[in-house]
């Protein structure tokens, strides 16, 4: 009898503590509504220790300094710009224990840490769907990360145009590499882009930073995707409040030349 009394409360304690995580698992995702067709959205500037949950053993596991700040400001500054503000999705939980930019079998190394993954791929889920309804005209998934191989440049990632498919077939490579592309409007403001922009050539990327899982999952090459764009910031950059503001009027350039008005 007393041996069925610990087993009961042992199954019964694992059931509180799944809950637990399951519960705790929004407060380490930082997910907020908009009313533009733009998804803002950072997976490595978290540095929130995720509790009862063991270290990832493989993969990196530095925080991308500056990223989950950015994306805030970038959220802030387009409401000033465009009267309203983007969609956000960010990781609150450091990458040390959950890469969200990574497939599911790699991005952690124990079970308890599923229900954060999932709650933050959830929200994207939420929001990608919900702006593809009010916006079937077109909309944009930013994917904020950050780099080292050059901290003063912004590394494009579309996996060679193939997460951006819809733009380039409705657009063409100026919405990728023309004027007033996000890429166009930087580089008119002094930033280097890597690659260069050129438009015969807008397929091709570093192949260090052509994109990741999340583009990959939300870009418009799924038929339940949006067009996705990831950027590979320089740590110079990520530290310039300078940048958010020029990244932000970048972004609402582009907004006012190919989403406006595209429900």
């Amino acid at each position: 009898m007393n041996l069925v009394r610990v087993i009961t409360t042992g199954i019964v304690l694992t059931v509180l503590a799944s809950y637990s995580h399951a519960g705790a698992a929004d407060l380490l995702v930082m997910a907020k509504p908009g009313e533009l067709p733009i998804i803002i959205n950072a997976p490595h500037g978290g540095s929130e220790a995720v509790p009862g949950i063991r270290a990832r053993e493989k993969g990196k596991i530095l925080k991308d300094e500056y990223t989950l700040e950015l994306a805030e400001a970038l959220a802030n500054r387009l409401q000033k710009l465009l009267g309203t503000r983007p969609y956000i999705v960010a990781a609150r939980f450091s990458r040390k224990y959950i890469d969200a930019n990574r497939k599911e079998a790699t991005a952690y190394s124990g079970k308890e840490a599923k229900p954060y993954y999932d709650e933050y791929h959830r929200r994207i889920r939420e929001f990608v769907a919900e702006i593809r309804k009010k916006y079937p005209g077109g909309a944009l998934l930013i994917d904020i990360h950050g780099q080292s191989a050059d901290n003063g440049a912004v590394y494009r990632g579309t996996r060679k145009g193939t997460t951006v498919d819809h733009l380039l077939n409705k657009y063409g490579c100026s919405s990728l590499a023309g004027e007033k592309s996000i890429f166009g409007v930087l580089a008119s403001r002094g930033y280097r882009i890597v690659p260069a922009n050129s438009e015969p050539d807008c397929l091709i990327e570093e192949a260090r930073y052509v994109g990741g899982y999340t583009v990959a999952t939300y870009g418009s090459n799924n038929a339940d995707g949006v067009d996705a764009i990831q950027l590979e910031i320089g740590a110079h950059l990520r530290r310039m409040p300078a940048f958010a503001d020029d990244l932000a009027e970048a972004i609402a350039v582009f907004y006012k030349s190919f989403l406006v008005g595209r429900r």
